[in-house]
């Protein structure tokens, strides 16, 4: 194994310019894949965008928002535009499978981690920054928002580009001593590139992404106590350009929709968040802090061992840069009562951009006992996150899908024989690679075991049941599960009612009905129907939507 490093630090070390990137690109790749075309649609966001975007594409109407029959109003148009154009250039439109939808979020994932290597270059040349890839690529969080339709990763992308510009504008500031005489003009491409993102963001989730580098730029304004040096942004200019990217679609919805879409998106979706606790989502202050230890593995090693070292680095410009892109919108969202593990994604590039400044001295230094202990105290987070998922699968579901757990496990342990290998030996670069094996084979591990526990999935289970040669496309009434997956994948439409108007249903001439009922309450909805009915099938298992198990039959005529 200490050859097996010393090579991979010997490749590292020989990586510049374009061969970075296509390194990141393809630790990205190596992180996602896995699980990406194979996992089911997940309850509820990612079925309801991919829904969404399907039934914009096939209506031709670019700017209304609609989830079956009824509007969808919770976020912009920006992810559905991603979606649609991904599923319309990758083949025929009717029935793509959910992984076409993923699309953009796997090319945003990419483009996170090559932006977050940029941003980290400005500040410590190509290694650092390759470094800052690397530990984003890594990171739990990102490799599951980049297997999912949702909004998230693309949001990522948009905000750690506008403030790769932000870094590089910092770094010449602080050259010209904040003169703004001194410091040189943005170029078209900079500028371009740093108010194009921020409107993109804005079209993806709203204010988020001004909201993150508002607070970076705010913070490094208050403690420089410097404001003229911001004017190379061309903020008028600048905002001029990005209302003319964002207004006319919110002016074309408010026209279409009224003020529906204010009151849901802005009303009830974000401010209604930051007033209470949404869809049992409430946590209290310092939530985030502590999950960060489990989202941002193996990056939180990384963290445990370079506490001193920040510290010691303090005065540095990156970490300062760093802190002011991390702090004010983590205090936001730890004083927000909704909280959900993905909010803290934009911030984690500031984490990977610091600990990549500090790491080649970490590992230089070599590593005292209390170092070692905490990093096989946070290491034992990956084997044990698996273990536990296998021994719950095992005693609800009575089944562990034993491919991917023991696989998972085992190239974790390569992973982490290799980081210590390679901390022993002092090689910062091959210790990487160690800690991004582990964050790779800890998410595919997980997702490739939850993706074959077939209880958790039980829209493809109903679908299966409900289609036939007879019936290739059936109409679904269906009573007790009312979750988006079954209306992405059934190939039919799909009714949401309850047991007895599903049970009636079957009494229609339509011989290609089916009836979705829950068993508990099924004869007696079929009796009083007053129908004969032909039992396809059951379907038991766990609605990840409400974490309420379900026990459901399948009827025809």
């Amino acid at each position: 194994m200490r050859m097996l490093a010393a090579r991979i630090e010997a490749f590292w070390a020989a990586q510049t310019g374009r061969g970075i990137g296509v390194l990141l690109a393809l630790l990205v790749l190596a992180t996602v894949l896995p699980g990406f075309s194979t996992m089911p649609p997940v309850d509820r966001d990612e079925a309801r965008f991919a829904q969404a975007s399907r039934q914009m594409l096939a209506s031709g109407d670019f700017i209304d928002i609609r989830f079956q029959d009824g509007p969808r109003y919770k976020k912009p148009v920006g992810i559905y535009w991603l979606q649609s154009a991904a599923v319309a250039l990758t083949g025929k439109a009717e029935g793509a499978a959910i992984w076409r939808y993923r699309l953009p979020s796997l090319l945003a994932a990419v483009i996170a981690v090559l932006a977050a290597a940029r941003a980290a270059a400005v500040f410590g040349g190509a290694r650092a920054g390759l470094a800052a890839g690397t530990i984003l690529a890594g990171a739990l969080i990102l490799g599951f928002e980049a297997r999912l339709a949702t909004t998230d990763a693309a949001l990522l992308a948009t905000i750690v580009l506008a403030q790769a510009v932000l870094a590089r504008l910092y770094r010449d500031a602080l050259t010209a001593e904040f003169d703004p005489q001194r410091l040189a003009p943005r170029g078209f491409g900079a500028l371009a590139l740093f108010w194009g993102a921020l409107a993109a963001s804005v079209l993806i989730k709203g204010p988020i992404g001004l909201l993150v580098s508002g607070g970076t730029v705010a913070l490094l304004a208050l403690w420089h106590r410097r404001v003229a040096w911001l004017g190379a942004l061309r903020p008028l200019w600048g905002g001029l350009a990005l209302a003319a990217l964002v207004v006319p679609w919110y002016l074309a919805i408010s026209v279409k929709a009224g003020t529906e879409f204010w009151a849901e998106a802005l009303g009830r979706d974000l401010l209604g968040k930051v007033a209470a606790a949404q869809e049992s989502h409430g946590a209290p202050p310092g939530t985030y802090l502590a999950a960060m230890w489990l989202t941002f593995f193996p990056g939180s090693i990384l963290l445990a061992l370079s506490l001193p070292a920040l510290w010691r680095a303090r005065r540095s410009a990156w970490l300062t840069f760093a802190l002011a892109w991390l702090l004010p919108f983590w205090l936001v969202l730890e004083l927000s009562p909704t909280k959900l593990p993905h909010y803290v994604l934009p911030l984690y590039p500031a984490l990977a951009l610091a600990l990549a400044l500090v790491w080649p001295a970490v590992v230089a230094a070599g590593l005292r006992w209390w170092q070692w202990a905490l990093a096989a105290i946070i290491g034992a987070i990956a084997p044990g996150l698996l273990l536990v998922l296998g021994g719950v699968a095992q005693a609800q579901f009575g089944a562990v899908p034993l491919v991917p757990m023991t696989a998972g496990l085992a190239v974790i342990g390569l992973g982490g024989w290799l980081a210590v290998v390679a901390l022993r030996a002092r090689l910062s670069g091959a210790a990487l690679i160690g800690f991004w094996l582990m964050g790779a084979a800890l998410g595919a591990g997980s997702l490739g075991l939850l993706a074959q526990v077939g209880a958790l999935w039980p829209a493809p289970a109903i679908v299966s049941l409900a289609v036939g040669e007879e019936c290739p496309a059936p109409t679904l009434h269906v009573a007790g599960f009312a979750e988006p997956s079954l209306v992405f994948l059934s190939p039919g439409p799909v009714r949401h009612t309850d047991a007895a108007e599903a049970a009636a249903a079957l009494a229609q001439p339509d011989a290609c009905i089916r009836a979705v009922l829950p068993l508990a309450e099924a004869e007696a909805a079929l009796a009083a129907a007053g129908v004969f009915a032909r039992h396809l099938g059951s379907v038991q298992g766990l609605n990840l939507g409400n974490g309420q198990p379900v026990s459901l039959g399948v009827y025809g005529r």
